[in-house]
């Protein structure tokens, strides 16, 4: 092509993005974004479609026409405000996740203050735009992308640090701007269910995340096993096309499938022994709902340290008054005149939150901290079967919370993050106590140790995190308890009633998946076995050991540790895919 013919096409291109934006032609879709726990949607991407007919239709032309042109900003505006328009026509709940590349600050049609205009216009809050910054570019853009995130924190908007690990800075990046939400390349998450490497770069990002307090969001997940994978990783948030494609008419719920699939993670130490607001509840001051609106802006101004005060109506609670809210009311002219007689149930903050005494920790942080409009100076309402019972501070919660997932992760297995050997103890403990019947039932992998040293640790992770994932689709969440004791070893703690069906189903799910792990042409192989002498080697075997505590006469897991040793023992010596159940319930049997 000529060079008079590529400058009339640019031209030309440049005449059509001009039209786009123009017209409004262009035309937003939206991707869900899911919470990986209590599984549901939190959110949404909006990615930009241009006309089909016209030649600017896929984004990357798009924009990069639009980066030629110096009209990134104008470009950027346009699809920020058909996006939120969209979004606000539809209804959609949750957050909205905006694209914005930095360098469009540079460009001379950037103008401050749209954003907020747009949202005015459309009836959305600050609080419920989530802005996705793009680190693409070498060197200066560092400087652009702390201002940018700079500029939308001020405003009251969230930032998201986009495609994580695939730029230029990367953590250096991360440390420097302190993202609400940081997103994990896609680079990283294909094939993750198969490549170790990944899975610990993921691994080492979502400590760093979990450390500091921001949240991950795995993107481009296209299959089952990448999901379930990342599920066991335990990644807080994902997106892809596994979950749901990009739609101008997105879904509203989870698919069944996606939902079931992840609702069948292991439910975790913590869910067996929930803590719950009753531990963090305390008395608080509190008012009538007759009270003078002006008599507590005097208690408010009286003592600095009164965030809100509780309304309470003959023991049942009505809701919260917040300092702010109450005090930026009475600080506008004629405010005294026009409010101070009005009774304090008119000034009940909309955001209040009442929860009962036996609520978990888990639940209420997530309606505190994912709710937009939430203020989390305002404490909430505590309450036992309708009345009120005290109030629990925010601070108090996140402190408890904090300190929960501080003790699960370090009792939790690091490779398939499954509860280890004390929160087994724990709950073993628990039944017997309660005098509660149990199987426990010892997975063990027959000469797991050769295989490892014959393909490396990494085709040894693969089998335990094979292992994990049977394990966990086989057993009902409500009830059963599954723990990685190390290694290739987990104990099932079965309360079901078909416990012998699932534990059958266990063996047969990997007598069909271990023939797949190992290529045609190896099924058998030589290696060293414990003795270390060299012999040939096949296709993997699991050995489940079972047995039923006398929940009577064992008193401590210690005892049950006993019975399921002898157990495990007898389904080893047995060879080969076994199941064993042995009769023995005491020591003394």
């Amino acid at each position: 092509m000529s060079l008079q013919n590529t400058v009339f096409t640019q031209i030309t291109l440049q005449k059509e993005l001009r039209r786009l934006i123009e017209f409004k032609l262009l035309r937003p879709v939206f991707q869900p974004i899911m919470a990986m726990e209590n599984p549901r949607i939190i959110g949404y991407e909006a990615l930009i479609r241009g006309p089909e007919d016209s030649p600017l239709h896929f984004p990357d032309m798009l924009f990069g026409v639009a980066r030629e042109s110096r009209l990134l900003a104008s470009l950027e505006f346009a699809c920020r405000e058909v996006s939120c328009e969209r979004f606000a026509e539809l209804n959609l709940p949750g957050k909205l996740f905006l694209n914005m590349s930095p360098i469009a600050f540079t460009d001379s049609q950037y103008r401050d203050g749209v954003t907020r205009e747009i949202l005015q216009r459309v009836g959305l809050s600050a609080e419920r735009v989530v802005f996705e910054l793009t680190e693409s570019q070498p060197l200066d853009e560092v400087d652009l992308l702390r201002a940018a995130s700079d500029h939308f924190q001020r405003q009251g908007f969230a930032v998201a640090l986009d495609d994580l690990g695939a730029g230029y800075a990367g953590l250096r990046v991360w440390s420097e701007l302190r993202p609400d939400y940081v997103k994990i390349d896609r680079h990283f998450i294909s094939g993750i269910d198969k490549d170790p490497v990944k899975r610990e770069f993921v691994r080492a990002m979502l400590d760093i995340a979990h450390r500091i307090g921001h949240k991950a969001i795995a993107e481009g997940i296209e299959t089952e096993a990448e999901f379930s994978t990342l599920l066991t990783m335990g990644v807080d948030y994902a997106q892809g096309y596994f979950i749901a494609r990009p739609e101008p008419v997105p879904p509203m719920r989870l698919s069944q499938h996606v939902a079931t699939l992840a609702g069948l993670t292991l439910r975790r130490y913590q869910d067996h022994f929930a803590r719950t607001v009753g531990e963090i509840v305390v008395d608080s001051v509190y008012v009538s709902p007759t009270v003078p609106a002006e008599h507590l802006v005097k208690m408010f101004r009286a003592d600095v340290r009164l965030n809100c005060v509780p309304v309470v109506d003959n023991d049942k609670p009505l809701g919260m008054v917040s300092r702010a809210e109450i005090l930026n009311i009475f600080s506008h002219r004629f405010s005294h005149e026009l409010h101070a007689q009005k009774p304090i149930r008119e000034f009940i903050s909309p955001s209040s939150i009442i929860v009962d005494v036996g609520t978990d920790l888990k639940s209420v942080g997530q309606l505190v901290s994912e709710d937009p409009q939430q203020n989390l100076s305002v404490d909430f309402i505590v309450c036992d079967e309708g009345q009120y019972r005290g109030v629990g501070k925010v601070r108090d919660l996140l402190r408890s919370i904090t300190e929960e997932k501080l003790r699960i992760a370090r009792h939790s297995n690091p490779l398939s993050q499954l509860p280890g050997n004390v929160p087994l103890y724990e709950w073993i403990d628990h039944l017997l106590i309660h005098k509660k019947e149990f199987v426990v039932a010892y997975c063990d992998i027959n000469h797991f140790k050769p295989f490892n040293d014959a393909f490396g640790y990494g085709a040894g992770d693969e089998v335990i995190l094979l292992l994990s994932k049977i394990l966990c689709a086989a057993v009902d969440v409500q009830q059963d308890f599954i723990g990685h004791v190390g290694g290739d070893d987990f104990i099932l703690v079965l309360r079901s009633e078909d416990w012998r069906r699932r534990c059958e189903t266990v063996l047969n799910e990997f007598i069909a998946t271990s023939a797949t792990l190992l290529p045609e042409e190896q099924m058998d192989y030589w290696s060293f076995d414990r003795q270390g002498h060299r012999q040939k080697f096949g296709p993997l075997t699991l050995a489940i050991g079972c047995v039923s505590p006398d929940v009577d006469a064992c008193k401590t897991h210690h005892q049950v540790s006993q019975l399921l040793a002898d157990a495990k023992h007898s389904a080893k010596v047995q060879g080969g895919n076994q199941l064993f159940y042995s009769r023995r319930r005491t020591l003394h049997s």
